[in-house]
C-alpha cells in the first residue's frame, strides 16, 4: 500500500499543494507552525475519515475559505485508486474513484493508515474509553461491519434504558430491545477479544524493539462476556447470557440510570512488572508501551491486508531517550515495503538508516519547498 500524490487545497495554512512520495520514510521538516502536522492530518483523514486532533471540517478550512478539499492516489493491491474528502461547515463528502461515498466506511480499505501522533500515550495514560476506542478502530479497520454495530448497540441500550424509566413500559419491547442488545453486546466483546489475542501475539517484538521487556510488560482484557469467549463459548450463548443478566438487572439499572453489564465496561489492562503502567511507569515507559500498541496494530493489519499499511507519525521522538528513537526508527525502517510520513523540526532528528529509502519535503507557512529525495545505496 502505497500514497503516490497527495492534493491540498484550502487546507488548514496551505493554500495549494500537489506532493509525490516515495515508497520508504517521506519526512515533513520545518518550525513549528509551518504545516507539518497539517499535512499528516489530511493523510489521516484520508485514511480514516476524521481528523486525528478531532477537529470539525469548518475548523480544517483555510481561513476565510468556503471549503477545503483534499485528493490523492493510492497503489493499493497492484491497482491504482482516487480518493476525495470535500469539507465544508459541518458536512464532508467522500469520493473513491470518483464516487460519492456516504460516509469512510463505504471506501472500502483503499488507505489503511495507522497514526502515531502526540495523543497517542493517551492510550496508556488515559482512561478504559481510550482504549476501548482504540481497540474499537482497528477492528473497524479489519471488519468494517463493527463500527455499524456498535452505533446500533448504543441506540438499542439508549431505547432500553428510556423503557425502563417508563411506569407501563412494555415487557415484550423491552425483551425484544434487550435480545437485540445482548446479540450486538456479544457479538462486540466477542470481535474484541480476538483482537486482544492478536495484537497480544504481535507485541513482544514491539516491545523488545522499544526497550521494554516482553516478559515484564502484559496486555489483558477484562469484561462482563471477556471470561466466555476466553472458555470457548460461542456467540449465541454468551448472548443468551448477557440477555438473562440484563433480565435480572433491570431494577438495578433503572435505578442507576445506566446499563451495568455489557461490553462497554471492558477494559483494557496494560501492566509493567505487575503493576499498571498509567500509575508505575515513567513517561518515557508509557509513550514505548503505546507506541508498540500501535505497532501491533499496524502488524495485524499486515497479516488482515496482504500488504503493510501507511505509518503516519507526528513528532515521534518526543518524550523518548536517543535509544528510543533508534529503535522506533529500526521497526519501521525494517519492514520491507512499509511507506513512512513523519513529522520533524530537522532532518537529523530522525535516525533513519543511510541505506534507506527517504524523501524530505520542507515546508515553510504552509508552501512545500522542493522535495529532496536520497535513494537507497
Amino acid at each position: 500500500m502505497r500514497l503516490e500524490w497527495l492534493g491540498l487545497q484550502d487546507f488548514r495554512n496551505i493554500p495549494a499543494a500537489s506532493l509525490r512520495f516515495g515508497p520508504g520514510l517521506n519526512l515533513i521538516t520545518g518550525d513549528n507552525g509551518q504545516g507539518k502536522s497539517n499535512l499528516l492530518e489530511a493523510v489521516g483523514l484520508l485514511a480514516t475519515g476524521r481528523s486525528f486532533r478531532r477537529a470539525a471540517s469548518g475548523v480544517m478550512r483555510r481561513w476565510e475559505q468556503p471549503r477545503f478539499k483534499v485528493s490523492a492516489t493510492v497503489e493499493t493491491g497492484g491497482l491504482n485508486r482516487s480518493l476525495e474528502v470535500l469539507g465544508e461547515p459541518g458536512h464532508q463528502v467522500f469520493r473513491l474513484d470518483g464516487k460519492p461515498m456516504a460516509s469512510v466506511s463505504r471506501m472500502e480499505r483503499v488507505l489503511v493508515a495507522v497514526l502515531i501522533t502526540p495523543e497517542t500515550p493517551m492510550l496508556v495514560r488515559g482512561g478504559p474509553a481510550e482504549r476501548r476506542a482504540f481497540l474499537d478502530w482497528v477492528i473497524f479497520c479489519a471488519d468494517r461491519r463493527h463500527g455499524g454495530e456498535s452505533r446500533e448497540y448504543q441506540l438499542a441500550m439508549r431505547s432500553r434504558q428510556r423503557l425502563l424509566s417508563l411506569p407501563g413500559r412494555d415487557q415484550r419491547e423491552l425483551e425484544a430491545w434487550e435480545s437485540q442488545l445482548a446479540l450486538l453486546g456479544a457479538r462486540i466483546a466477542g470481535r474484541r477479544h480476538r483482537a486482544v489475542r492478536h495484537l497480544e501475539r504481535m507485541l513482544p517484538r514491539f516491545l523488545d524493539g522499544l526497550g521494554l521487556p516482553p516478559e515484564a510488560c502484559a496486555m489483558t482484557l477484562s469484561g462482563d462476556l471477556e471470561t466466555f469467549f476466553a472458555q470457548g463459548e460461542r456467540i449465541e450463548t454468551v448472548a443468551a447470557r448477557l440477555q438473562e443478566k440484563l433480565r435480572v438487572c433491570r431494577e438495578r439499572d433503572r435505578q442507576q440510570g445506566t446499563t451495568g453489564a455489557g461490553p462497554q465496561r471492558d477494559e483494557l489492562l496494560l501492566r509493567l512488572q505487575g503493576h499498571p503502567v498509567a500509575r508505575f511507569g515513567s513517561r518515557g515507559q508509557q509513550k514505548r508501551f503505546a507506541y508498540a500498541l500501535k505497532l501491533a496494530e499496524a502488524g495485524w493489519l499486515e497479516e488482515l491486508l496482504g500488504e503493510p499499511p501507511v505509518m503516519v507519525l507526528d513528532d515521534p521522538v518526543a518524550e523518548l531517550d536517543q535509544a528510543g528513537a533508534h529503535g522506533l526508527m529500526a521497526l519501521m525502517s525494517g519492514q520491507k515495503g512499509r511507506q513512512v510520513f513523519v513529522a520533524a523540526r530537522e532532518a537529523g532528528e530522525i535516525p533513519w538508516p543511510q541505506d534507506a529509502s527517504l524523501v524530505v519535503h520542507p515546508v515553510v507557512a504552509g508552501v512545500f519547498q522542493v522535495s529532496m529525495e536520497q535513494t537507497d545505496s
